[in-house]
């Protein structure tokens, strides 16, 4: 029978097992499962790799991460925008009678000298942006967000990416939205689920009850034409076919004979990575009144290194002990950059009272992810269609966020490993 191996035992390499009908091995790197999606738990607090929220629309998806979690609850979305000292309802567009009398006119004014034009997912972002929603929104939101991001000129980035992640209210609902209050719920993660214990780990806690994983095995070199893996705890593999689920960078790296095209279109394949930090707070005090009932903040401005924050206990209070509470803080850095120092980032907290001065922080942890955000730009589509074409010749099959090299999310990465498996299960 034909062999697989599956390269990372992440959600998506767990889950491609897991429906499997075929021989397989998974080799995971690490000497524990999850990849991202794993859970740490510190002095009473219950911490993920940043918001990992479950965002479901498939039944048939949501009825299977319920099963493999031990049960799920679901949340309504409480997001917010911090900006000019001020709190703005998600999203930024839909909700500008929250905004300064300043900003809001050139809001509005923006979307009525808006150009006439075509408007596509291969346009520069920064320009589909201003075509999309004008200058004012732009300029307040959508660039100074974008950029902090994604750490990369958004003139060279294409808005191929926004989809499902951009909402994209009327011109109409937006400036009425200036005037009254939008009740309207947009985005595809307006509706979110969280494991009831255990944090996003119950996931992978659950998919190991049936998944046999070869810990402490990160693969070195794959010998396409002899059809071997090697790994450096000194094993090796035959295989038929191979999943990989690693970033596409790292998988080309460890592959014998890669041709020329190819090694240059990878050059061509560029990503910024983030570092999240995970913080649990005793309070003097319950949690600050500022962050009470919200589950996320976007925060713009460029005086704050950090471009997001994240409440888990606002999400699910059982992740932090009785008069704490405890939060995410994400920043980014292009290409493996460095980033800017801890300290700062616990300085800005406490600036805007997100940390108040006589509350005291007793867990902390610091998460690196190295490929986080792809960078969606001109280059990208032609590149990626050669890699895959190549890999796929070798009967070697990259998905997943980072083996496929795109923003995704958990629900996508369970769909694409079922949607694969089942091919494979016939050949």
């Amino acid at each position: 029978m034909t062999k697989i191996v599956v390269i990372g035992a992440g959600i998506t390499g767990l889950t491609c097992a897991y429906f499997l009908k075929k021989p397989y091995e998974i080799l995971e790197a690490n000497s524990y499962a999850g990849g991202l999606c794993c859970s740490y738990y510190n002095n009473g607090f219950t911490f993920d790799c940043s918001g990992h929220f479950i965002h479901i629309k498939d039944k048939k998806i949501k009825r299977f991460i319920n099963k493999i979690s031990g049960g799920l609850f679901e949340v309504k979305r409480n997001a917010y925008i911090y900006l000019n000292k001020t709190f703005i309802p998600y999203p930024f567009q839909a909700h500008l009678s929250y905004l300064p009398e300043k900003i809001k006119k050139e809001c509005l004014e923006g979307i009525v000298k808006r150009k006439n034009i075509n408007i596509h997912a291969n346009m520069s972002f920064l320009n589909w942006s201003k075509a999309m929603f004008g200058y004012g929104i732009t300029k307040y939101f959508m660039s100074p967000y974008n950029k902090k991001l994604w750490n990369y000129d958004l003139n060279k980035m294409t808005a191929t990416w926004v989809g499902k992640f951009v909402p994209k209210p009327e011109a109409c609902s937006i400036i009425k939205s200036a005037y009254s209050e939008n009740k309207k719920k947009y985005g595809y993660n307006s509706v979110f689920y969280y494991p009831k214990k255990n944090g996003c780990e119950a996931l992978i806690n659950g998919l190991l009850k049936k998944v046999k994983v070869n810990f402490n095995s990160k693969t070195t070199k794959i010998d396409i034409e002899n059809k071997t893996i090697y790994c450096q705890n000194g094993k090796s593999y035959k295989y038929d076919k191979i999943i990989s689920t690693q970033p596409m960078l790292e998988l080309l790296k460890q592959i014998n004979s890669v041709p020329k095209n190819i090694q240059k279109a990878s050059k061509k394949l560029l990503y910024s990575s983030v570092r999240c930090i995970n913080i649990g707070v005793q309070a003097n005090n319950c949690v600050p009144e500022i962050l009470k009932n919200k589950h996320w903040i976007y925060i713009p401005e460029s005086k704050f290194s950090f471009y997001r924050v994240g409440l888990y206990s606002n999400v699910y209070p059982k992740s932090a002990p009785k008069h704490c509470y405890s939060f995410y803080v994400e920043y980014s850095s292009f290409s493996g950059k460095k980033y800017k120092k801890t300290e700062n980032i616990i300085e800005d907290l406490k600036k805007i009272n997100f940390i108040r001065s006589n509350d005291k922080i007793i867990a902390f942890n610091s998460v690196d992810i190295p490929y986080a955000y792809i960078i969606f730009d001109k280059d990208r589509e032609n590149s990626l269609r050669e890699i895959t074409g190549f890999l796929n010749k070798n009967n070697i099959f990259s998905i997943g966020r980072y083996g496929a090299w795109e923003y995704s999310f958990i629900e996508k990465n369970i769909n694409d490993a079922k949607t694969l498996v089942e091919k494979l299960n016939y050949f």
